[in-house]
This record gives structure tokens, C-alpha cells and sequence, in this order.
């Protein structure tokens, strides 16, 4: 056969020892009949046949981000609308919302290191133990909370948010619920107003200091499991050195001083995060 311009046949047809590369329209823009973000592609040839490929494959249902994630012509099917403060709709702590309306305990994971500074949102609020993404893959600790909570500050948020502080949160043992507490080390946390940044380190063990990026201690909250801490108003539980207190999925890093910025809980077991309602 003699050579020729290439083609998408399964042939090669310009004797060059490659079948099918640089097929004519090979690049071209096209409309691959999917709807949402697959809906636009390029033309390529797959064995042996021009076909439309989407730009953007389809990927899991990401609840709340009002996208057609998986491409099926439906967008947040499957979700569950939340309005008791946590995004996949149901409470592991504080459960009952007549008493708790203003906090919740949300279980799940999320893969996004952080939970001192406030940890924008990066799944669509879409985590949550019983939500489509249980392991918080590429989610925040504040992809857990439903929209208008957050991840609640510390023991002040606490108090003002819970009329009976940790009490009544969890129902379950094992369970651990953290907050964006800061602390000084040595279990005591930052409830006071000090900003003074040679005192108020991860590591002085300092009383009265104020919450800041340094000050990222442990992680504090309330639950079933944890260690008691000595000084933190109303929290009653603490991960302990690398959280070696709450055991796995917790995974607070490597840094003994600065567990709360590198933490991720990369699984649903275990707890979460208490939202406090905004």
C-alpha cells in the first residue's frame, strides 16, 4: 500500500511506524453530548476512530458547590440539605438541636492541614461521616460544619454557644471533637489577651496569652477520649503529645509544638470538629 496523508484508521498510513498520530481534526474543538463541565472536549483518535473527549472528566458529586460534578444533567443529587450544623446533615454531638441549636458535633475526616486559624472551606462543604466523602479527601475542617456555622474558636466559643459546656456532647465512646483552640504547651490554653511573642510561643508553657499562629499546642475540644487538660474553661479533652491521646485517623505531624497547624484526620472514625453557629 502506498504511503498517504495520515488518517484514524488503525493504519499507518504515512509509513512513519506510528498508526494513527497527527489524524487530521486531531485537536479540534468539539461538543462530547455530556452535560455540565464534560460538555466541551477536543477530537483524538481512540483506536482506530475520531471521538469527542471531555476537557473535564467526571469526578464524584461535590455537595453544596452547585456544580454538575459528575456530569449526569443533576446538580447535588444525593445531598443532604444541612441545617442542623453539620454539612453531611446528621449530629454526633450535642445531638439534640432543641437544646444544642446553636452547636453541633460533626464527624469526619479532612485531608487539608490545619485547624487554628480559621481553615476556609476547600470540598464545597462536602465532607462529613455520612456524606459522599467520608475521608474529607481534599476537604478543611471546616468542610464538616453546614453553612452559616464554623468550626467553633475555643472554650469562649464554647460557652457561649453551649449552655452546658462539654457536657451532653458526646454520646459515644472514643469520639473527640476539636475547636481552634491555641495553646502554650503544657496543657494550658491561650484564654487570656497577651500578644507578646517571645512569651507567647507553642512552647512557654505561659498563662494569660492570647490565641495566635504561634500558639498551635495540642489540640482542645470536648468528647469521650483525650486527655483531661488542667486549664482550659470549658473544654474537657486534649490529643495529647502528637495526638497520641486519640489515636488514628488523627494525624497531628510531626512538630510537638505546632500540632493544631499541621493536623488531618485523612478518616470518618473518631470524631471531627464542633461548630459553632455563626
Amino acid at each position: 500500500m502506498p504511503c498517504s496523508e495520515e488518517l484514524c484508521n488503525g493504519l499507518d498510513d504515512d509509513c512513519d511506524g506510528q498508526i494513527d498520530e497527527e489524524a487530521p481534526t486531531s485537536g479540534d474543538t468539539c461538543l462530547t453530548g455530556q452535560t455540565g463541565p464534560c460538555a466541551n472536549g477536543r477530537v483524538f483518535c481512540v483506536e482506530g476512530a475520531l471521538a469527542c473527549i471531555p476537557d473535564i472528566r467526571p469526578v464524584p458529586e461535590v455537595c453544596g458547590d452547585e456544580v454538575d460534578n459528575n456530569c449526569d444533567g443533576k446538580i447535588d443529587e444525593g445531598c443532604v440539605p444541612a441545617n442542623n450544623g453539620c454539612s453531611d446533615g446528621t449530629r454526633e454531638a450535642f445531638i439534640e438541636e432543641d437544646i444544642y441549636p446553636l452547636i453541633a458535633g460533626c464527624a469526619g475526616g479532612f485531608t487539608v492541614p490545619g485547624i487554628l486559624i480559621d481553615p476556609l472551606p476547600q470540598c464545597g462543604f462536602g465532607g462529613g461521616n455520612t456524606g459522599q466523602n467520608p475521608e474529607g479527601l481534599g476537604c478543611s475542617a471546616s468542610d464538616l460544619c453546614a453553612k452559616g456555622f464554623h468550626v467553633c474558636e475555643g472554650a469562649d466559643d464554647v460557652a457561649r454557644h453551649s449552655p452546658t459546656g462539654c457536657d451532653g456532647a458526646a454520646a459515644e465512646p472514643g469520639l473527640f471533637f476539636a475547636t481552634r483552640q491555641g495553646s502554650t504547651g503544657c496543657a494550658y490554653c491561650t484564654l487570656g489577651d497577651n500578644k507578646d511573642p517571645d512569651v507567647c510561643t507553642g512552647g512557654s508553657c505561659a498563662r494569660d496569652c492570647a490565641t495566635s499562629s504561634v500558639t498551635a499546642n495540642d489540640l482542645f475540644g470536648c468528647g469521650s477520649v483525650g486527655r483531661r487538660p488542667p486549664s482550659c474553661g470549658v473544654l474537657d479533652r486534649t490529643s495529647g503529645d502528637l495526638c497520641e491521646a486519640l489515636k488514628g485517623p488523627w494525624d497531628c505531624g510531626v512538630d510537638g509544638y505546632n500540632e493544631s497547624n499541621h493536623v488531618i484526620k485523612p478518616g470518618a472514625a473518631g470524631g471531627g470538629v464542633l461548630c459553632c453557629a455563626d
